[in-house]
């Protein structure tokens, strides 16, 4: 058994998983940019786990930022400022003494689609996650793609097109559902963005809206043109896309129809299959698993 945490900005879910990925149980708690606050609440969940369950072999965590996964230190930690440059995972098993294991959260999402989802099969894939902004992981010839400071896959750096303002140009602006959609359509209505969701602007776009229809051909617009950029570049047999926006019926089909007219009229190479990822919100959860027992199982050989 393996407790897994998935901590966010906002809120921290948890599970009680198994050693073939099968969630047995959950649970939640808002997250506060406190490593102490942070480490309490894990301290007291692990210790009610272990009250019914004495068989709990470590905590896997999906984390956000850039995280050196052999010391288990945390390089960057997103929107959670007191985990800068900290030493989590030496920490963690100090304060609760009990294996830990750490990892980027989008590569918690590919790891699970590796391990149990739709990446069973694959060699070589990418993955993007869309929402607040994008995020990326790299799986080529069968290993995760780390890069010379961990930073590997951080797709929403990338600039999607030639706006003088390079912040509203890159990828987890403009192709995010925060920037890509809400922003800029809030931007072009001169309204408080902070009101608006997503799923308005497209309900906007419905009703004929020719700015809420504009700003959606934007956001597909810059994510095809990404995805196409890292697919001739890195040549992968699948790319895989998460979030909550994917699961709209025709998200995938128009990204594809994107690429298309992209390859027809300047690549010869053949595109990879985009997919929707398998798991949703328990990505996270189950990828830090499967990286917590393959990092175990290195330690072991």
């Amino acid at each position: 058994m393996f407790l897994s945490f998935d901590i966010g900005g906002t809120n921290t879910k948890y599970s009680l998983i198994n050693e073939y990925g099968e969630i047995l149980e959950n649970g939640s708690f808002l997250t506060k940019d406190n490593k102490e606050i942070i480490f309490k609440n894990i301290k007291e969940i692990t210790e009610k786990f272990q009250a019914v369950d004495k068989n709990i072999e470590g905590l896997a965590f999906s984390m956000p930022g850039v995280i050196d996964v052999k010391k288990g230190h945390m390089i960057t930690g997103g929107a959670l400022y007191d985990l800068y440059d900290f030493p989590f995972k030496a920490e963690l098993e100090k304060y609760i003494g009990i294996p830990v294991e750490l990892e980027n959260d989008v590569n918690c999402v590919a790891l699970a689609e590796k391990w149990r989802g739709n990446a069973k099969e694959c060699d070589n894939f990418i993955c993007l996650t869309v929402g607040t902004g994008v995020g990326g992981a790299i799986y080529i010839d069968g290993k995760m793609v780390r890069g010379s400071e961990y930073a590997a896959g951080e797709f929403g750096f990338m600039i999607t097109d030639r706006r003088e303002n390079y912040e509203e140009a890159s990828l987890s602006m403009s192709g995010s559902v925060r920037g890509g959609l809400i922003q800029t359509y809030a931007r072009k209505k001169n309204i408080d963005w902070q009101e608006l969701t997503g799923e308005q602007i497209f309900e906007y776009a419905a009703t004929g809206d020719e700015i809420a229809i504009k700003t959606i051909d934007e956001f597909y617009t810059s994510l095809a043109y990404s995805i196409y950029n890292l697919s001739v570049s890195l040549n992968p047999e699948k790319v895989l896309i998460g979030g909550e926006i994917t699961k709209r019926e025709d998200f995938v089909k128009i990204i594809e129809d994107k690429i298309q007219i992209l390859k027809k009229d300047v690549c010869p190479l053949k595109m990879p299959k985009i997919e929707r990822c398998k798991f949703l919100n328990d990505s996270g959860k189950i990828g830090a698993v499967y990286h917590f027992i393959l990092n175990n199982k290195s330690r072991k050989n």
